[in-house]
């Protein structure tokens, strides 16, 4: 059973159609003369880690999805980043920090955002099989610091960047609109235990979409 909470983002999954690749943005990344456009917005301390749901800014860069909030459509899920070093090296990572990017050119994300595509993330909570066809946005809650949209945990030196991004803990309201729908229970391997998720779990794993998606119509809770 899912006893720990310990979110891993939106994980993607599976896609109905069999295709779940990543595409690559890179937006108003650009030169003009000596200056350069950079293709992201973050704020100080921000960084992109794998698998964290991001959005568009009004000037077509990359950025954080809001937190807890579901008027900000969600543009896909983050992958990884090609960038330039200072020094001129290419380089390929599965996350980035703002200092990092700032020091950096030619950049370019690779995101999940195909509409249809189906995650597995982790509820703050626990959820039954009632939750599904209801509708969640991330958690940003104050006393779970390590499951905000704008965290994420790196493992080793230089290793792997993982989100933490999860889903609140209560579904919002009939006629709502939520960034995620639950579609199904996931089938990520439960923490301590290694053994299977179940409804009922104290920290769920649900199999959710997208509903607040820039590529398609919003639509609210059951």
């Amino acid at each position: 059973m899912s006893a720990v909470f310990q979110p891993f983002g939106l994980k993607p999954v599976y896609h109905p159609s069999g295709l779940d690749r990543a595409e690559q943005f890179a937006g108003t990344n650009s030169f003009n003369g000596n200056d350069y456009t950079a293709p992201y917005s973050l704020s100080s301390g921000q960084s992109f880690f794998q698998y964290t749901p991001v959005a568009i800014t009004t000037s077509g860069q990359l950025t954080l999805a809001n937190a807890a909030a579901a008027s900000g459509k969600i543009y896909g899920v983050f992958n990884g980043v090609e960038y330039t070093t200072a020094e001129g090296r290419r380089t390929v990572a599965k996350y980035i920090s703002l200092v990092s990017l700032a020091a950096a050119t030619q950049v370019s994300f690779w995101i999940f955002r195909d509409p249809g595509l189906v995650y597995e993330a982790q509820i703050y909570g626990s959820a039954t099989s009632a939750a599904i066809g209801t509708a969640y946005n991330f958690n940003a809650a104050a006393t779970v610091p390590t499951s905000t949209v704008a965290s994420g945990i790196a493992i080793g030196n230089g290793g792997a960047g993982f989100s933490t991004t999860a889903l609140n803990a209560t579904a919002v309201g009939t006629g709502v609109q939520g960034q995620v729908r639950v579609i199904g229970l996931g089938r990520e391997i439960a923490f301590p235990s290694n053994s299977t998720n179940a409804w009922g779990d104290a920290y769920t794993i649900v199999q959710v979409q997208i509903c607040n998606n820039a590529f398609s119509a919003p639509s609210v809770s059951v």
